[in-house]
């Protein structure tokens, strides 16, 4: 580990704007200038007031530094440590940017230069790739009392660690010698290969609550398990790292929401993970979880029933780790339509009543709103029939829950009228593809014929994991629903305790182009005080210039892909994910194995005008953005930062300036 100072003091605004905020020196950490949590709070609004973002400032951006992550020497002598996408979104406290990076390094930057100040290893790598996707880090916790100043990570290898944020030495009176071990406090064994942290841990009441990735996907390579790891979700003292509660997921005999499990299933079913981050109410003291699908994703012969808490949002009481109440949006999921997001925590005014909220969205492409202190529905969410199964074994819930407001805002469900018709030839190639396939409305379940069913949202979404970002003064939510149907089959088991398991792939359109109409992604506004969609924009340009439609001058048409973003009063900044392409599975054979694109196909950052959507400027980065911007200010400047490249580049962050 290789220290160098920390400034102790920093403009982080000009006087003017201190006083105007009520603040003084600089002792005091100034939301506004600073980037705390890793959604920029623990509301997941990816909101940062930013006096010095303006639309008349957005007009001039440049990159201004460029930082490398100190792990990328790592993977590149060691071929068999399979790194994804960087998705590593930094901190910001005081000027100082705190960064993981993908293999669980945590680095101290100085914010206006982007030079090192520390670095720590906690050589999480030793124990070779992690599930599903290999090594992601996509960020930290910050947590301070007076002079005691921590930075929180979780590791690869199924730890979470305890940093001093001056020095990034371990506290070692945290846990044991700095860290505390993930694999403790499950009723079952559980392999430290099969789970890993991928997204930061939340801090909510003095506890840190640490999200958990587990291998559970059949898509992989690996074969087929009896026992996944459980659901679980524990919380430790932030102080001392002592286990304070554990959440069983699935509910053991006795506890609430065991009676949704019509055999014992529930005995060894793995999944119903958190593995997106939550959000903290800290005055109401309740933690959301976004709770995700059971094993196995695409079948649930074997586990009869709605099968709580799977593919549910959860809130407990964060001193007791007891539910204060649910709502399961998806009954019995065979979809893999589980949250993939912080819920974000609004406090709307509807009809004149204010209400504190929480709003949730989903891969489907609805939002679920709730009042936070009781669950109910802030509108009507009605129980719909939905298709059945013709799967042998397979018991579906005969009803799904819809929202019946605010509108879904990704399309749902697929039919000839949906493909891409920009030319005849496309809508006859488009037609093609769509029959190899089983298709209908929104749940139409996997099916074990043809090419399996095609599904629209995919299990990408809809909204993926970049979630949505809210302004909390306006109360405009902005989600990023993008295009990409994914072909579900289901197959004869013969290795393990499931009769089917299911394949799944993306599906692409005729001569490169994607399958579906455009906007191929959007980015859509909601007023969540009323419910009503204000304004949708193609997210980014898109395929314009593609040979088959070049010649048709098309305006902007969205990326076929999702988009990471961040917001301020004025402006909503947009980055379009990089490209990548699979080229196998790691040597383990328990995750994916992904190259980014050298040449990207639209490396930009957009800003767009938050009222209208309206392009105000944009400026090319060095690399495609696969992470969460943030944004932060020092020495009256403001900063937006992105986490660009790895999966066989170098991982990267990118700071642009904002402003003269």
């Amino acid at each position: 580990m290789s220290i160098k100072p920390i400034p102790s003091c920093r403009t982080l605004v000009s006087a003017v704007a201190l006083a105007s905020l009520g603040l003084a020196g600089c002792a005091t950490a100034s939301s506004e200038a600073n980037w705390l949590a890793y959604d920029g709070d623990k509301a997941g609004s990816k909101f940062s007031k930013a006096p010095l973002v303006t639309k008349d400032s957005v007009e001039n951006m440049e990159v201004v530094w460029e930082w490398s992550m100190p792990d990328n020497q790592v993977w590149k002598d060691n071929p068999d440590l399979i790194t994804w996408m960087n998705q590593s979104t930094p901190l910001a406290i005081d000027g100082v940017l705190y960064s993981s990076s993908p293999m669980s390094f945590v680095s101290a930057i100085d914010g206006e230069t982007g030079e090192t100040l520390w670095t720590y290893d906690p050589k999480a790598y030793t124990l070779g790739t992690p599930p599903n996707l290999g090594f992601i880090s996509r960020g930290l916790s910050y947590w301070e009392e007076g002079d005691d100043k921590r930075i929180i990570a979780g590791t690869s290898d199924g730890y979470l660690i305890a940093l001093d944020a001056e020095t990034g030495k371990p506290v070692k009176s945290w846990g044991e010698n700095g860290r505390v071990d993930l694999t403790k406090g499950y009723l079952r064994d559980v392999d430290r290969s099969l789970i890993s942290p991928t997204s930061p841990p939340i801090i909510c009441g003095g506890k840190v609550i640490p999200s958990l990735a587990v291998l559970d996907s059949f898509a992989i390579g690996r074969a087929p398990m009896k026992y996944h790891p459980p659901g679980d979700v524990q919380a430790f003292d932030v102080q001392t790292g002592e286990r304070s509660w554990v959440f069983r997921n699935p509910p053991q005999a006795g506890e609430r929401g065991n009676d949704s499990w019509e055999s014992d299933a529930w005995k060894r079913t793995g999944g119903m993970n958190v593995w997106a981050r939550p959000s903290c109410d800290d005055e109401n003291g309740l933690v959301f979880l976004p709770v995700s699908t059971p094993t196995n994703d695409f079948y649930g012969g074997e586990r009869p029933g709605d099968g709580l808490f799977g593919d549910s949002l959860v809130a407990l009481d964060v001193n007791t780790g007891k539910v204060a109440w649910h709502f399961q949006i998806t009954h019995h999921g065979v979809w893999d339509y589980d949250p993939p997001t912080a819920p974000n925590l609004m406090d709307l005014n509807v009809d004149g009543e204010r209400i504190k909220a929480v709003v949730l969205p989903t891969k489907q492409g609805f939002l679920f709103a709730f009042d936070r202190l009781t669950g109910e529905p802030i509108w009507p969410i009605e129980e719909r029939p939905v298709p059945e199964s013709d799967v042998p074994g397979e018991k579906l819930s005969p009803t799904q829950p819809f929202p019946t407001k605010p509108a879904a805002y990704a399309q749902q469900g697929v039919s000839e009228d949906d493909l891409i018709d920009l030319t005849p030839e496309l809508k006859a190639g488009a037609e093609k593809i769509l029959n190899r396939y089983n298709y209908g409305e929104l749940y139409t379940p996997p099916s074990l014929t043809k090419g399996g069913t095609l599904q629209v949202p995919g299990v990408l979404g809809g909204s993926s994991w970049t979630g949505a970002a809210h302004n909390p003064d306006t109360n405009v939510m902005y989600v990023n629903p993008f295009k990409i149907p994914f072909a579900i089959r289901l197959k004869k088991e013969k290795l393990a305790a499931y009769e089917y398991t299911g394949t799944w792939a993306g599906v692409g359109g005729p001569m490169g182009l994607p399958l579906l109409k455009p906007p191929f992604s959007s980015i859509v506004a909601i007023d969540m005080d009323t419910g009503e969609h204000l304004w949708r924009i193609p997210a980014g340009k898109g395929p314009v210039d593609h040979p088959a439609i070049k010649h048709l001058n098309l305006d902007r048409l969205g990326v076929p892909r999702q988009s990471h973003f961040t917001l301020t009063d004025e402006v909503l900044f947009v980055a379009p994910e990089g490209t990548y392409g699979m080229v196998g599975l790691s040597t383990r054979g328990n995750a994916l194995v992904a190259n980014a694109s050298e040449k990207e196909e639209e490396p930009f950052l957009y800003a767009h005008d938050a009222n209208t959507g309206e392009l105000i400027s944009e400026v090319e980065l060095p690399g495609g953005v696969f992470g969460a911007p943030m944004s932060y200010s020092v020495n009256d400047k403001h900063y937006v930062v992105l986490p660009v490249g790895g999966a066989g580049q170098d991982a990267k962050l990118v700071a642009v300036k904002v402003g003269d």
